[in-house]
């Protein structure tokens, strides 16, 4: 497996002659996400006032209705994002793919979301863990569209066995390369925002390659054969 330094160098050489794609498909994604979420606290603002007495209370972030695209979103920018890291013919209209699993996509975000919540309340350090080992559950929707819900949660913790440290490490990396976006007045966001979907897609794509080690799962790729001509 590559080290995270390589990891992260390799996520942004696989950018090169992609960046134009991924800057615009990320701005596409993000304004789309903003416009959803805008109507969302609005509506939801509008019914809480109209049922309840909370004309006191502003929603600002979010509402009833964000579960409508947030895992079908997510599937998507995860199978767009890990196409461009494989070279894998990346196209915009990607990004609304997993809403052709809308309930599937769904039912993985609110199940992930639940079993975190629920290892919180024994303490905070266990619900840590169980979010790092869930972490790659879209990508692996995305590599396993045959699995359940549940069974793509279960994959990425057995694919996350043994790699939570270096996710941590991973994460903490990934921290300085947004400050370096911050350093730059968010200009460098441009750059440096492709640059991280880029990293957490190669990030999955080398502790899914040592996961298929462990289970017997991994064929080596080999060289094709020289054919001499008599």
């Amino acid at each position: 497996m590559l080290s995270l330094t390589e990891i992260i160098g390799e996520a942004r050489r696989s950018l090169k002659g992609q960046y134009g794609l991924v800057i615009g498909t990320g701005i596409a994604y993000g304004l789309i996400v903003i416009v959803l979420s805008l109507l969302d606290s609005t509506g939801t603002w509008a019914i809480a006032r109209s049922v309840l007495d909370l004309s006191h209370i502003r929603i600002n972030n979010g509402g009833l209705f964000q579960l409508l695209w947030t895992g079908a979103f997510g599937l998507g920018w995860a199978t767009f994002i890990l196409r461009v890291v494989r070279r894998d013919q990346p196209d915009f209209e990607q990004i609304f793919s997993g809403f052709r699993f809308w309930g599937k996509a769904t039912l993985a975000y609110v199940l992930m979301v639940l079993r975190v919540l629920l290892w919180m309340l024994l303490l905070i350090i266990p619900g840590i863990i169980k979010a790092i080992a869930y972490s790659q559950y879209m990508f692996v929707m995305v590599d396993y569209p045959e699995l359940s819900a549940n069974q793509a949660i279960n994959r990425s913790e057995e694919i996350m066995y043994g790699h939570k440290w270096e996710y941590f490490f991973f994460s903490f990396l990934i921290v300085l390369l947004a400050l370096l976006g911050v350093l730059t007045l968010f200009i460098g966001f441009f750059w440096i925002g492709p640059w991280i979907a880029a990293s957490q897609a190669k990030f999955y794509d080398e502790v899914h390659k040592d996961w298929l080690r462990r289970t017997g799962r991994w064929t080596e790729p080999t060289e094709p054969e020289e054919v001499t001509v008599a």
